[in-house]
């Protein structure tokens, strides 16, 4: 018996944890997801800031002239012939980059087909000395000129490779030199305007010496020539040291011409630019992953900016809490719908087997009496008279148990008899004593009634019925329960508080258990002590209860020892 009721439980936790479960780890997902989401395009927002930012500052080196990487140049030649030897008497013109080095720059370098490393910022002989007297300071120099020396180390470290006509810088992902090789052609077939540069190429016919010693200087100097400009390329040197470089052909010469970063500068602006949007973020060199810039092989690292609980203000956040709480509430609800079946389950078993004993005991003694009185014991008039008192006795009793259920099957619904006529209190009591002599007499108990003063004559505001089963109900409940006891006394009390009277029953009795003071009032509840009774319905407690409520009045269990006490409070009529 007691697997079955708790079985049903078993299964019902089983199911109530498993549905919490799932619906906890699909919402904990559905908010992950959401907010890996959300800091993707934060994430993205931020690249393409960054990249927008950086584009600047690539489109102006990208678009620097191939001579702007010489100290100097000849301030007349045609632009395809800045290579060639200087000439006597040439207008010599500064470089901009040895004048201004631009923001987040280190270095700008050349690498010839020798490997050799040169720098406009650190030029050499007479260059130098025209450099220091016109231009820039011999302290700019000469920390260019370390820069240089260090740049070619680098380089060299990184293992240079050099080809028959150009020179290549290995970047993150590692290249070869027909990558660079690759990239330049397709430079070649580019237009001025695109990613490489093709310089006006004039008509290569031989200018006699004469007509060289006669033309003016220009003329002399201008030897036409072929400009190749690859496209600019992002790489790292010694896995943190960035440069930017490209492959240049001029004629049949090849050569790389790049500029050194500042790296460390520059990647403080690069976060500065999104401190907005990403305020804890790093930048890291490598290249290949969804975060990288497509401008430079940079990954940025980012916190997650937001939290799993924030996501809860969300609009998917609000709809799975309300999901929750539909869900929780769906669990409680089925656990006491639940509760309230299986609790009713066991109320009707009980029920079922109390009204078969209480009925099979009067019903029993009705055909035994009827038996004797049609027998010969029944021509005594004595014991006739007896066998009919014992006849109506029992027939009374069987009347109370149906009618109790009647009752308690009718409790909450207006039996619309308002008008009814209003007991006295003393009245009620009497007519309880009476209805309960038998029952009193069969426990041994004298009932003592005590009124406050000027409370037996006054009148109850409730249904006189009503009022006669819930005090009988009490007395009743004390025939049965109150032995043993230390005295054989049953007490009444009546007193009157405002305009309600209160009418306590007590008996000195063992009492009630504490285990079962809470579910004494339930319905069909039977203690322990009542599974071993033959009579009883359980049904006692709680239709008084119900029906003093349902006249206004409350029902309840008083704390005292020995025995039992109940106290019911009913409405007294207002006297005019």
């Amino acid at each position: 018996m007691r697997t079955r009721r708790v079985l049903p439980w078993v299964l019902y936790f089983v199911c109530a944890i498993a549905v919490l479960e799932g619906l906890g780890y699909a919402a904990y997902k559905a908010l992950d997801l959401q907010r890996q989401r959300r800091d993707d395009q934060t994430i993205q927002r931020a690249l393409s800031r960054m990249d927008t930012a950086l584009s600047a500052v690539l489109a102006a080196e990208s678009a620097r002239p191939y001579f702007h990487y010489r100290a100097f140049h000849p301030a007349e030649r045609a632009y395809s012939a800045m290579l060639g030897p200087i000439e006597p008497g040439e207008v010599l013109v500064p470089s901009p980059l040895l004048t201004e080095v631009p923001p987040f720059v280190r270095l700008h370098f050349e690498v010839d087909a020798t490997g050799a490393v040169t720098s406009p910022q650190a030029p050499d002989g007479n260059l130098r000395d025209l450099a220091e007297a016109e231009y820039v300071a011999a302290d700019d120099v000469i920390a260019a000129e370390a820069l240089r020396l260090m740049l070619a180390q680098l380089i060299e470290a990184r293992g240079v490779r050099l080809g028959s006509a150009s020179v290549v810088l290995d970047d993150v992902g590692g290249s070869d030199s027909s990558q660079a090789s690759s990239a330049l052609e397709r430079a070649e077939s580019d237009t001025f305007a695109g990613r490489g540069i093709r310089a006006f190429e004039l008509p290569s016919q031989p200018i006699p010496a004469m007509q060289q010693r006669q033309a003016p200087l220009t003329q002399r100097a201008f030897q036409p020539q072929e400009v190749i400009l690859g496209p600019l390329a992002a790489s790292w040197l010694r896995g943190d040291e960035l440069v930017l470089s490209r492959d240049v052909r001029v004629g049949e010469t090849r050569f790389r011409q790049g500029v050194w970063l500042d790296w460390p500068s520059l990647s403080v602006w690069l976060l500065g630019q999104i401190r907005d949007i990403v305020p804890e973020a790093a930048l890291t060199p490598t290249s290949g992953d969804a975060r990288s810039l497509t401008t430079i092989p940079v990954t940025l690292d980012a916190r997650p900016s937001s939290s799993i609980v924030d996501e809860l203000g969300s609009p998917l956040g609000v709809i799975l809490v309300l999901t929750w709480f539909a869900a929780l509430l769906a669990i409680i609800a089925i656990g006491v719908v639940l509760r309230i079946a299986t609790g009713l389950a066991e109320r009707r078993g009980r029920f079922v087997s109390a009204v078969t004993h209480e009925l099979r005991t009067p019903m029993t003694s009705l055909r035994l009496y009827a038996d004797l009185l049609a027998s010969d014991a029944a021509k005594d008039e004595a014991r006739r008279a007896r066998f009919v008192a014992t006849l109506r006795d029992e027939s009374a009793r069987l009347a109370r148990i149906i009618e109790n259920v009647l009752v308690y099957a009718r409790l909450g619904r207006s039996n619309g008899d308002d008008g009814a006529p209003r007991p006295l209190i003393a009245d009620a009591i009497d007519r309880v004593k009476q209805d309960q002599r038998r029952a009193l007499e069969e426990a041994g108990l004298a009932v003592a009634v005590q009124f406050g003063e000027g409370v037996a004559e006054r009148r109850l505001d409730a249904d006189g019925d009503a009022v006669a089963r819930i005090i009988g109900n009490l007395v009743e409940n004390a025939c049965k329960y109150a032995r043993p006891s230390e005295r054989n006394e049953l007490e009444i009390r009546v007193n009157a508080d405002g305009h309600k009277a209160l009418i306590t029953v007590r008996d000195w009795g063992p009492g009630i258990p504490s285990r079962e003071r809470r579910r004494i009032f339930e319905s069909f509840h039977r203690s322990v002590r009542d599974e071993f009774r033959e009579d009883g319905l359980g049904l006692g407690l709680a239709l008084a209860r119900g029906l003093a409520r349902q006249e206004g009045g409350a029902l309840s269990l008083d704390d005292v020892s020995p025995g039992a006490s109940f106290t019911v409070s009913l409405p007294l009529v207002t006297e005019p």
